[in-house]
């Protein structure tokens, strides 16, 4: 069997329809197996205080409000259906990372047959249970979290089924190959047997890095993709183009036959640690991009919480509410307000419970 290869167009259509199908031609013609976008509303996915993004490429500085941005990288429910008939027409799989239940609602009823959800959801767990409802295999990726709280996921999901495959991932971009720890694989196939393990690769370099994921036996392997990487937006100087793509797939599946005949060569610098936690580098994107509980409307204090008044967004450069996990105590106990809570301010311990 093949290593199953995503290129993951992610937000490199840059508010185009046509660059979407361009994009899925390239993953064709490299011998990618599944074009993969992401499925989000700006108001789904980040406060409007958000906060304003200071990044930067090879060549430029940039600095804009993060709310407004995302607005700009949404890709339009009008196009799935034109989408998901190109990919079939084509004959790969078309697979949409989901961050809210209503989207992911969305796409199963779009007639999506897997599910991907991102690393920044992983402490998510009403989306991850919404989505194991499904029945659907599920591709989660698995950067900047701990073993626990990958097994709290994982075990989520075995609640209804155990079509599952854990991603090893770096959520730093791009990932230095000294900072992949791929040695985190051989954690997750020791921590839960029962998985599929894969890759969710962000380093620059073309193969490096996914040859030895299959080394260690990944058999999914996802890279972000472009038709330029000089094209404006934040995860294009990073992507692969399309002779890059062939070269990738190429050396994939070279790696896998290697891989079946017991003849690997490991590079320890690219396997680094075993340890499935948040690494250094790792952290200021887990607190600006792990989703969290945060107010939907102004409450006062003394009033009574509802489920319905919290929202599960990023926190951006605000400071994180409580796990979504914890939105379930809303639902089963009477919780109020112990000061003031204003519009998109984050559901902390402090605010319930004084």
């Amino acid at each position: 069997m093949s290593v199953y290869v995503i290129a993951e167009v992610g937000i490199n259509f840059n508010g185009s329809l046509k660059n979407c199908f361009k994009l899925i031609d390239s993953s064709v013609e490299a011998g990618c197996h599944a074009a993969k976008f992401q499925f989000f509303t700006a108001n789904g996915i980040y406060p409007k205080s958000a906060g304003k993004l200071d990044w930067k490429d090879a060549e430029k500085e940039y600095s804009y409000d993060i709310h407004d941005a995302v607005k700009h990288f949404e890709l339009s429910p009008e196009w799935l259906d034109e989408i998901i008939a190109y990919c079939s027409l084509k004959n790969i799989d078309f697979i949409a990372s989901a961050f809210d239940i209503e989207g992911l609602q969305y796409l199963v009823r779009k007639g999506m047959r897997k599910i991907k959800l991102s690393s920044y959801t992983i402490t998510n767990l009403p989306l991850i249970e919404a989505a194991a409802k499904t029945e659907l295999p599920i591709i989660m990726s698995t950067g900047g979290s701990t073993l626990s709280e990958t097994e709290e996921a994982v075990r989520t999901i075995q609640k209804y089924h155990n079509h599952i495959t854990l991603l090893h991932c770096s959520i730093k971009y791009p990932t230095p190959l000294n900072e992949v720890n791929m040695g985190v694989l051989d954690t997750l196939r020791f921590a839960f047997p029962e998985v599929a393990i894969g890759y969710s690769d962000h380093t620059f370099e073309i193969s490096d890095a996914p040859v030895q994921a299959v080394y260690l036996g990944a058999t999914v392997i996802e890279k972000h993709i472009t038709l330029d990487k000089k094209m404006e937006g934040p995860d294009h100087f990073f992507a692969l183009e399309s002779d890059e793509l062939a070269q990738m797939v190429s050396d994939i599946d070279r790696a896998r036959e290697v891989y079946l005949k017991d003849t690997v060569s490991i590079d320890l610098t690219i396997y680094g640690s075993t340890a499935k936690i948040c690494h250094e580098h790792e952290k200021y994107l887990r607190d600006f991009a792990y989703m969290t509980l945060f107010a939907n409307r102004p409450i006062s204090k003394g009033e009574f919480i509802p489920a319905e008044a919290i929202s599960i967004l990023r926190a951006g450069k605000k400071q994180p509410g409580i796990e979504p996990k914890y939105l379930k105590l809303f639902t089963s106990h009477t919780i109020t307000a112990k000061h003031d809570i204003a519009l998109e301010d984050p559901i902390t311990w402090d605010v319930i419970l004084g």
